[in-house]
């Protein structure tokens, strides 16, 4: 970049930030697997503790069908233990519903709306990336100072793209978080020359 647009301290921790973002596809499938696997273990704790309400209400039903009054207060800490278990296995049994209709809410999503989205976006992206660069350069490069908002802008997206990995910068995801913002500013770039335009023809 040939011309120099400082950015502030803050600026600069947030570019760093942004080159090694959390990516939309990437997070969506790490949030579906973590989701999946808290399925997996809560489902694993509601079999223990199955066994484990199995296991006190044997021991318990002897207790109550004693109906004494000293047996009862004697194993009351074993009674008590089997009410909480009985009403942990319903909670767990009602969270396990919740949240095998939570994941399956999400892979529906990511696969009938965010990934069909995702793909039309990333193809854009791809052939349109290279020009969309070429050109935010150009307008940061502008003698222009009616587009001093809209350069500041460019060099903060080209920023922590500089800051990227050779890599990261064929990933994908990348790709898109770097084109999608430079083409909105190219566009209202072109949109205030074009108003700046009219407003010089006007004045002749």
């Amino acid at each position: 970049m040939s011309k120099v647009i400082k950015l502030n301290k803050k600026e600069e921790k947030e570019t760093e930030i942004l080159a090694k973002r959390i990516l939309p596809k990437t997070d969506f499938l790490k949030v579906i697997e973590h989701d999946k696997l808290y399925f997996n273990t809560l489902n694993e704790a509601l079999e223990f503790n199955v066994i484990k309400q199995d296991i006190l209400s044997k021991k318990c039903q002897k207790v109550l069908s004693s109906q004494k009054r000293d047996s009862i207060i004697e194993n009351i800490d074993m009674l008590t233990d089997w009410a909480e278990t009985k009403v942990k296995v319903l909670d767990m049994q009602g969270k396990l519903r919740v949240q095998q209709t939570l994941v399956d809410d999400k892979i529906t999503h990511f696969e009938n709306v965010f990934l069909p989205q995702f793909e039309k976006e990333v193809k854009e992206a791809k052939e349109n990336v290279e020009s969309s660069l070429d050109k935010a350069l150009q307008i940061l490069n502008s003698k222009e100072d009616y587009i001093e908002d809209i350069q500041k802008k460019i060099n903060y997206e080209l920023s922590w793209w500089m800051k990227v990995g050779d890599e990261n910068k064929k990933n994908d995801e990348y790709i898109v978080q770097i084109y999608k913002p430079l083409k909105r500013l190219i566009s209202a770039y072109e949109q205030k020359k074009e108003a700046q335009e009219k407003d010089t023809k006007s004045k002749k």
